[in-house]
């Protein structure tokens, strides 16, 4: 054989392996199983709070925040805590004229959970004058700022973060997740009778109680 003839042969060669690269590069990918995947039976949510005047919410999470900012007494949050404590909580106490509003509230229901595989809710009772919200679980904590005032509702420590009208008490009662009582044009005393009053409920009875069964 020729050295022209190895050389064409070479770039023959070459130019084979190419061609059956670029052929192999273009070729879709080859699946390596189904795309769908199977349905669940629990629905992971990510719930929001209620809209409040002038209040802004933040995540509730173990990252440093600034002093004056609310955060729960011991640092609890979905990374925290012990899951077996986590309740619904009802208030068996709120100021006269205080009404459920279901358009505002959010329970989860028997399919859903929420981050940290706990539960969550986010009651608001409204009146001519004033709002409050409970929260609990995987939810978020509002951001006030303000003069934080440590106090013990029962055996639990709280903080109490007021701004102008607004107030909020952020308390630790060892379970994962945030647990708070927001207050909007109520009296400092009632909306701390209110978090002192908080207990224990089975959710689909708060659901009933909260109109949004």
């Amino acid at each position: 054989m020729t050295q022209q003839t190895r050389t064409y042969a070479r770039q023959q060669l070459i130019l084979g392996l190419l061609l059956l690269l670029i052929v192999g590069c273009s070729a879709p990918p080859q699946s390596l199983g189904p795309t769908a995947s199977a349905a669940t039976e629990v629905q992971r949510v990510t719930p929001s709070i209620p809209s409040a005047p002038g209040v802004q919410p933040v995540p509730a999470s173990p990252t440093a925040q600034a002093a004056t900012r609310p955060t729960p007494a011991g640092s609890a949050s979905l990374e925290r805590g012990d899951p077996s404590r986590f309740v619904y909580r009802w208030p068996s106490f709120l100021p006269e004229g205080m009404r459920p509003s279901p358009d505002e509230t959010r329970i989860a229901r028997d399919d859903e959970i929420g981050d940290g595989d706990i539960g969550f809710y986010l009651v608001t009772f409204n009146s001519d004058s004033g709002k409050i919200v409970i929260g609990g679980g995987a939810v978020e904590l509002f951001n006030l700022t303000g003069p934080i005032e440590r106090i013990t509702l029962g055996s639990y420590p709280a903080r109490v973060v007021t701004q102008g009208e607004q107030m909020l008490i952020v308390i630790d009662d060892g379970a994962p997740g945030a647990l708070f009582v927001f207050g909007a044009g109520v009296a400092r005393d009632d909306l701390v009778r209110v978090a002192a009053s908080l207990a224990p409920i089975d959710p689909r009875e708060m659901r009933r109680r909260a109109g949004v069964e």
